[in-house]
């Protein structure tokens, strides 16, 4: 914010500082600075299912266990020198009894302390942003890493979520070297109080330490657009050059805040570049991989691993380690009281309740990124009621953090804002609808010389094809198969006009610095209608608190396509059994099909999409059968609508043809949020109400009782009655069953609501490989289990 001051206020805790009673006159405010989240940076995505070229584990939130992986035996010490690395927390110290900066600090004393040759480098990401440092701004963190011993601290992304100015403070307030190498000024000058690079002695070994950032920061981050960054690989080979050159370095390596892939890219192009180490990436190695002669080490997030990287002076590995922390670490004493006093300091003003949830909220990151979430859908619904004249609302997946999920139960302020903790205010304005459409992930509409896509396409994209982002008002259709692509998109029902102009609430991040929002950077500050002061994170807490309980139903807002697939003979209504049979063609490249998934649904948000209740093959056709009461609710909005059927297939690898960036052929689905892809049937509606009579008919109820189930929440008090279980636990579920009689084990059937099978079942079956689903095999209709 353009007030500092405005920045440290504590009102919106308790509930004092509301939204503007009327909205702000167009030119009432001046430009100023925008804060970041982790949408483009990614950090918020779970990568424990990333597939690479080189031996990767999953990502370090994904576990903490104890073990250490190294090449062998070490060479002469006095020939070496070692790198411990690398912190890379977003300003979290850990819980109390947990992997945390307690037990980090014992374990990094343990490899420096008293050695002439170890050096302890951090790689960025140390400021912002977590629960902690929504209220320090990434103070608390400097005063640990002051006692740390660090020998250089690298820059990244988030070390300027809260701006540039609280980013000097901190280098300011620091009492070890910061360095960035591809970072300056507006005039071209080294950041205040950082270094270019930093030369240190290690028993004789002179080593050179640089630091670079991943391209498109000023995307992805709070830093200006008038100050400078340089492209990473060319600045890495010319602080390499300068280093040996003018330095007389022995040894050169990157502290790196870029992305995996760029490591190699660096790699390949810089000459002497002894190691790497760190990422933007979140990876962790199984082993220390080499790459055109350049150690690369990458060992994941904040607490779980420390990496430990030994050199002789010509720059070649001796040793490598990662050590994964436990419990049985022994915290460092002073670090632990520390940690305590500053947790019960914060638990003051973020323990009590805000609200609760009838359905478990999910804020893992394979989620987020790939589909849509009730965690998603809360968030987006606080933006809409925050200002009731929007018509659709935004948030980037990657500012929604912790990957943990929470609920069904009691909510409290420190999980919100745990989940939602950057620095972006709530924001509302005016936009065309073809710059929608572009913010949904369509090329093509914006004339910027940099445009992006919040759709990640195949066969470029490392984690799969997912859209990375959550909406509210909106339904939309995309697809990832060679470019991103949007199909069909309604707003209140009615589809998507571009040249009609419609309200959206979102952050300042969004509107104004996130990648693949280019059509919303262009929107005059005219057209900016409000802007609330207040951060997205504790809008939500007020909105909690507001309902009492929340019940982000899954809609079918967000519509994965992989395979468009035609209605051979539409709608067959058998009005004894009360049932309607669709005929679909089966899709080109599938080799199975998933019956469990298939749902029903309209353009009209409110509603739940509608399971059917049989799913067979014959030939080249799926015959998809629901109950004829529960298609009658789907057809209560204005006007005529269009039915459209969504069913999970197994897609065939070889026939799509996607490839590695080595080369080899890619085993779909590839993404964590999806364990197939989704296919597309359209019947459309010439008669009104899908060409149904208004009558309900007279059918007896099934064994699962789903046709008599028109969708009335019926139980949904139950979720949200004092005398459940408050603490959330549901360790009895069966998972696996997603077809399971009893409604109780599973959260949108104890609602009463129906789920499309395309996305939360995913999630219910234990999205990643844990689920289990009927399985139909095409052309051999009795194989059938998985």
């Amino acid at each position: 914010m353009s007030d500092p001051d405005r920045r440290r206020d504590r009102q919106y805790l308790s509930g004092e500082k509301k939204r503007p009673e009327a909205y702000r006159s167009a030119n009432a405010n001046e430009s100023h600075e925008r804060h970041t989240n982790g949408c483009g940076c990614g950090c918020g995505r779970d990568r424990s299912l990333r597939p690479t070229r080189r031996q990767v584990l999953g990502a370090a939130a994904a576990g903490i266990t104890a073990s250490t992986f190294s090449l062998g035996a070490a060479a002469d010490q006095d020939d070496t020198y070692t790198i411990v690395h690398d912190l890379h927390s977003h300003s979290d110290v850990g819980d109390v009894g947990e992997a945390n900066i307690a037990r980090y600090q014992t374990l990094i004393q343990e490899h420096i302390a008293d050695r002439d040759d170890a050096l302890f480098v951090t790689t960025g990401d140390e400021l912002g942003s977590s629960l902690i440092s929504f209220f320090t701004e990434g103070q608390h963190k400097v005063d640990f890493m002051n006692d740390m011993g660090i020998t250089a601290a690298g820059v990244g992304n988030h070390d300027f979520d809260y701006g540039i100015d609280a980013t000097f403070e901190k280098f300011e307030n620091s009492e070890f070297p910061w360095i960035t190498s591809n970072l300056k000024t507006p005039d071209g000058e080294q950041l205040p109080d950082t270094e270019p690079y930093h030369v240190v002695d290690a028993d004789g070994i002179r080593v050179g330490i640089f630091n670079v950032v991943l391209r498109g920061f000023h995307n992805i981050t709070n830093y200006p657009d008038d100050y400078v960054q340089e492209d990473p690989v060319e600045r890495a080979a010319e602080m390499t050059e300068y280093l040996y050159e003018e330095e007389d370095c022995d040894s050169v390596v990157l502290s790196s805040h870029v992305n995996h892939e760029t490591h190699y890219e660096i790699a390949a192009a810089v000459d002497g570049l002894d190691a790497i180490f760190g990422s933007h990436s979140h990876i962790t190695f199984d082993d220390a991989d080499s790459h055109e002669n350049t150690v690369i080490s990458e060992i994941g997030y904040a607490y779980a691993h420390l990496g430990v990287m030994t050199l002789d002076s010509d720059g070649n590995l001796v040793d490598w380690q990662r050590i994964d922390l436990d419990e049985e670490i022994d915290p460092d004493p002073e670090f632990k009281q520390r940690l305590e006093e500053l947790h019960e300091e914060i638990d003051e003003q973020v323990s009590q309740p805000a609200g609760r949830t009838a359905y478990e909220l999910d804020a893992w990151g394979g989620t987020n990124y790939s589909r849509e979430s009730h965690m998603g859908n809360l968030i987006t619904d606080a933006m809409l009621d925050y200002y009731e004249e929007a018509d659709v609302a935004f948030q980037n997946a990657g500012g929604i953090r912790t990957n943990d999920t929470y609920g069904p139960g009691e909510l409290t302020v420190e999980d919100i804002l745990s989940i939602n903790p950057f620095d972006n205010e709530i924001v509302l304005f005016e936009a065309e609808g073809w710059r929608i459409r572009s913010a949904l992930g369509e090329l093509g509409l914006v004339d910027v010389e940099e445009e992006s896509s919040r759709i990640d396409a195949l066969p470029d994209a490392t984690f799969g094809a997912q859209q990375g982002q959550q909406v509210a008002g909106i339904q939309y259709e995309w697809s990832g198969h060679e470019e991103p692509a949007v199909h069909e998109v309604y707003v209140d029902g009615e589809p998507l006009q571009d040249d009609e102009t419609y309200t959206v609430a979102t952050t300042d991040y969004i509107k104004d610095i996130a990648s693949g929002y280019e059509a919303f950077h262009e929107i005059p500050e005219e057209d900016v209608i409000a802007e609330s002061g207040t951060r997205y994170g504790p809008a939500v807490v007020e909105y909690l608190t507001e309902q009492g309980v929340v019940e982000p139903a899954i809609e079918g807002r967000i519509l994965r396509v992989d395979e468009v697939v035609g209605a051979e003979s539409g709608l067959e209504v058998d009005g004894e059994a009360g049932t309607v049979t669709m005929r679909f063609e089966t899709p080109e490249h599938a080799l199975g099909i998933y019956p469990d998934t298939f749902t029903a649904i309209t353009e009209h948000l409110g509603g739940s999409p509608v399971r059917a209740r049989d799913v067979a093959v014959d030939d080249d056709e799926i015959l998809v059968t629901f109950d004829r009461n529960q298609l009658l609710t789907l057809s209560t909005g204005p006007g005529d609508v269009s039915l459209r059927v969504f069913g999970g297939f197994d897609p065939d690898s070889e026939a799509y043809g996607y490839e590695d960036e080595d080369g080899d052929l890619r085993e779909l689905p590839v993404s964590a949020g999806y364990e197939y892809f989704v296919m597309k049937g359209t019947v459309e509606d010439s008669e009104g109400r899908l060409g149904l009579d208004d009558e309900p008919a007279d059918v007896d109820q099934d064994d699962n009782g789903d046709a008599d189930d028109d969708g009335d929440d019926d139980d949904a008090d139950d979720a949200t009655d004092e005398e459940d279980d408050t603490d959330g636990e549901n360790e009895d579920d069966d998972a696996d069953d997603v077809n399971a009689d009893d409604p109780a084990d599973d959260p949108e059937e104890a609602a009463g609501l129906e789920v499309p099978g395309f996305g939360p079942l995913a999630a219910l079956a234990g999205v990643g490989g844990a689920g289990t689903y009927a399985y139909l095999r095409l052309g051999d209709e009795e194989d059938d289990v998985e």
